[in-house]
């Protein structure tokens, strides 16, 4: 187990972070066309009025939100993984062997899903509650700290907290990122590397109001970096990443500029 990591956070504040390794993997390419949780009652709405319009706006798109989980509920042979979002009630379509790996999951617990629409169904409970049925669903579950919800628009950098096993004093500063809030969501803007060499933003999670999950690809290299974040609301000024590349991993420290 990995020693807790104590960070300065502010000038006048001093404050720890128990920084918790978990499985890393990438997210999504980021895509103008993604749909939000906000857009689900459009989505609802489409399907009930004309659903061939629905086939032609919304079938096969990608949709992207946060919510707490409802069940585990019995679909034929399969399990339908069912969650509501945005008052709304969103249904993954699992097989019974992947719907074990949730079995745990108590109601209410915050998750963050990606998948592909398929249809609308009637909801045999509540008549006036369709279900927004998804397939090829990506689910998290989040952590507290990975949804804690700090003002996180702004101009950030990021400092060398470790780099496999050599520390650093979080002086080493090698990533500056933009962040920036839309009437859509979020949004990763202005990335740099201190060392000049191109970047771009592979993939972005924002889930209640913070970013528990990121990618970026140096463009000379390919190489691919994955980042897993963690926040605290009491600290409004720094969070923590844990990154990971194919031959290398370490930890790296945003602080809010």
């Amino acid at each position: 187990m990995k020693k807790p990591i104590y960070l300065d956070c502010s000038m006048k504040k001093s404050c720890f972070l128990v920084l918790v390794l978990i499985s890393f993997f990438f997210v999504k390419p980021i895509s103008p066309k993604a749909l939000g949780a906000q857009e689900i009652s459009v989505i609802l709405n489409t399907h009930s009025e004309n659903q061939l319009r629905f086939r032609r706006d919304f079938s096969q798109k990608e949709l992207e939100l946060s919510g707490n989980f409802e069940q585990l509920r019995p679909q034929g042979s399969d399990w339908a993984f069912e969650l509501t979002s945005e008052g709304n009630l969103v249904s993954c379509v699992l097989s019974e062997d992947r719907a074990m790996e949730f079995v745990e999951t108590g109601r209410g617990t915050n998750i963050f899903l990606t998948g592909k629409i398929q249809t609308v169904r009637k909801n045999d409970s509540n008549n006036s509650k369709p279900i927004l049925e998804l397939d090829q669903c990506r689910i998290r579950l989040l952590s507290k700290n990975q949804v804690a919800s700090i003002p996180i628009e702004g101009r950030w950098k990021g400092c060398n907290v470790r780099i496999g096993k050599k520390k650093y004093n979080g002086k080493s500063c090698s990533l500056y990122v933009t962040i920036r809030k839309q009437s859509d969501g979020y949004t990763i803007s202005d990335l740099k590397r201190s060392d000049g060499r191109p970047i771009e933003v592979v993939a972005a999670d924002f889930a209640g109001g913070a970013l528990p999950e990121w990618s970026t690809k140096t463009l000379q290299t390919g190489v691919i970096t994955s980042y897993n974040c963690q926040f605290e609301i009491k600290n409004q000024n720094c969070f923590i990443c844990e990154w990971k590349e194919p031959q290398r991993e370490g930890t790296i420290k945003f602080q809010r500029l």
